[in-house]
């Protein structure tokens, strides 16, 4: 029997980095019930063309990202969107088929009545896992995410003991980056540009707490749910009550959860 196909959109710079995030994991998995092509928007280079039939396009991004302005312009197709990035205005929900979200708060807040919505979320806990052989602490505050305002690094300088912050640095908006490492490393804080997962997983390793200051805007889901499979303590604001709900989870998702969810809800559809 032939399988559905399944075209996946996304935009990456980094896509070798993917290997070992839940989405992707997840679309690993997928593959025992869908053809699967894959397309990445940030790679110029490529004049996507493929025949996807009467099956499914599946995108990862925002809404008004170029993930949903591609999949505006093929109509014709069932699709579903897997919801990306916070502080986005949503328009256009309803041209989707299915909407998949990682949080609750960002269905109450963000996602509009929409008669197919499905909660979706997992890391690869094959790979993000306990260290099997311990390690020597040597940061007792890690932090992981943008060299930005939203992400409220400062905080940082407040905690006692020692301190990373592993970062990307904003190209776009210099000044602000170059202050915040400033002001950090200035108060003893140890900085580290943006890592691939598995130099990240080596900073877990050597770490005791996740400490996440983030507004309810500057993310850090993904990185409170690998930490945490990893065995870390999670540190958050008070003020965020998304992060919250992902802290205080009792088991980890895993990506073999997350492609359960996506293949019932897909199916369905076709």
């Amino acid at each position: 029997m032939q399988k559905p196909k399944l075209l996946f959109v996304f935009e990456h710079k980094h896509p070798e980095w993917l290997v070992a995030d839940g989405l992707w994991s997840a679309l690993d998995v997928l593959e025992n019930d869908f053809e699967i092509a894959k397309y990445n928007l940030s790679d110029k280079d490529v004049i996507f063309e493929w025949d996807i039939g009467q099956s499914f396009i599946l995108g990862w991004g925002a809404f008004g990202s170029k993930v949903d302005e591609y999949i505006r312009k093929n109509t014709g197709y069932k699709t579903g969107l897997c919801v990306a990035g916070n502080a986005t205005q949503v328009r256009g929900a309803e041209k989707y088929d299915v909407l998949f979200y990682e949080t609750d708060w960002i269905d109450k807040l963000y996602l509009p009545v929409h008669p197919n919505k499905v909660k979706a979320f997992g890391v690869n806990t094959d790979i993000w896992s306990k260290p099997e052989i311990a390690t020597p602490i040597v940061w007792d505050y890690i932090g992981v995410g943008a060299f930005a305002s939203w992400k409220r690094w400062e905080k940082m300088t407040e905690k006692k003991g020692t301190k990373l912050v592993v970062g990307e640095y904003q190209e776009g908006n210099e000044e602000e980056s170059l202050g915040m490492i400033r002001n950090l490393v200035r108060n003893g804080v140890m900085v580290a540009p943006q890592a691939s997962p598995f130099d990240l997983m080596n900073y877990y390793s050597y770490s005791r707490t996740l400490y996440i200051p983030a507004n309810l805007f500057g993310g850090g889901e993904r990185a409170i749910l690998e930490a945490k499979a990893m065995g870390l303590n999670i540190e958050i604001e008070n003020d965020n009550p998304k992060l919250k709900e992902l802290a205080d989870l009792p088991v980890v998702p895993s990506h073999i959860d997350y492609a359960e969810i996506l293949k019932t809800n897909i199916l369905k559809l076709l």
